[in-house]
């Protein structure tokens, strides 16, 4: 038999059905002796709950007593005092959340302060006439030095070529003549 049936079947015998179905059903039990079987079965386990089921009777109305039930919580509720904190619980509670927002902080400014290449451009004077510029790149580890000539007024120069270029692996030196 199948599920949709038998569970037709069930919400007939509890009156759950509109008075066409109901009559359907009553003429399928008459003929198929499967659901004439089921159908006894069913009124036979409605009838022992019917008979078995215990009542309790309670002394006051339902929402008096439900009434009662609440009012009763609603009190133990207000007698219960909230815990005393100690100072040293207190003070955790306040520290923590200063503690996170420090470390956040303290993070941000690390990934700030490694983020942007601290490039160096700096100008020197070594003798009259003769001047160095340094570049250093501390991401790349890299130092870029450039010795060169100050022009002079009076004299017109072609392009300087390199004299001399210098790698020691961390520095990289061209000198101009």
């Amino acid at each position: 038999m199948k599920h949709d049936l038998e569970l037709k079947l069930q919400a007939w015998l509890d009156g759950e059905l509109p008075a066409a179905e109901a009559e359907q059903l009553r003429r399928l039990t008459a003929a198929d002796p499967e659901a004439a079987r089921l159908l006894a079965e069913l009124q036979n386990i409605k009838a022992a709950f019917l008979e078995n089921e215990q009542t309790v009777a309670v002394p006051e109305s339902r929402p008096f007593y439900w009434s009662k039930i609440e009012r009763q919580i609603q009190r133990e509720a207000a007698v219960r005092p909230s815990p005393a904190l100690s100072w040293a619980e207190r003070l955790r509670r306040w520290l923590a959340p200063l503690a996170g927002a420090a470390a956040l902080a303290a993070v941000l400014l690390l990934a700030l302060n490694q983020s942007a290449p601290q490039v160096l451009n700096q100008v020197s004077d070594m003798a009259e006439g003769l001047q160095t510029r340094t570049f250093r790149d501390n991401s790349a580890g890299i130092n870029f030095v450039v010795f060169h000539e100050t022009p002079q007024p009076s004299a017109a120069r072609a392009t300087a070529q390199p004299a001399r270029i210098r790698n020691d692996g961390s520095s990289f030196v061209i000198e101009y003549e």
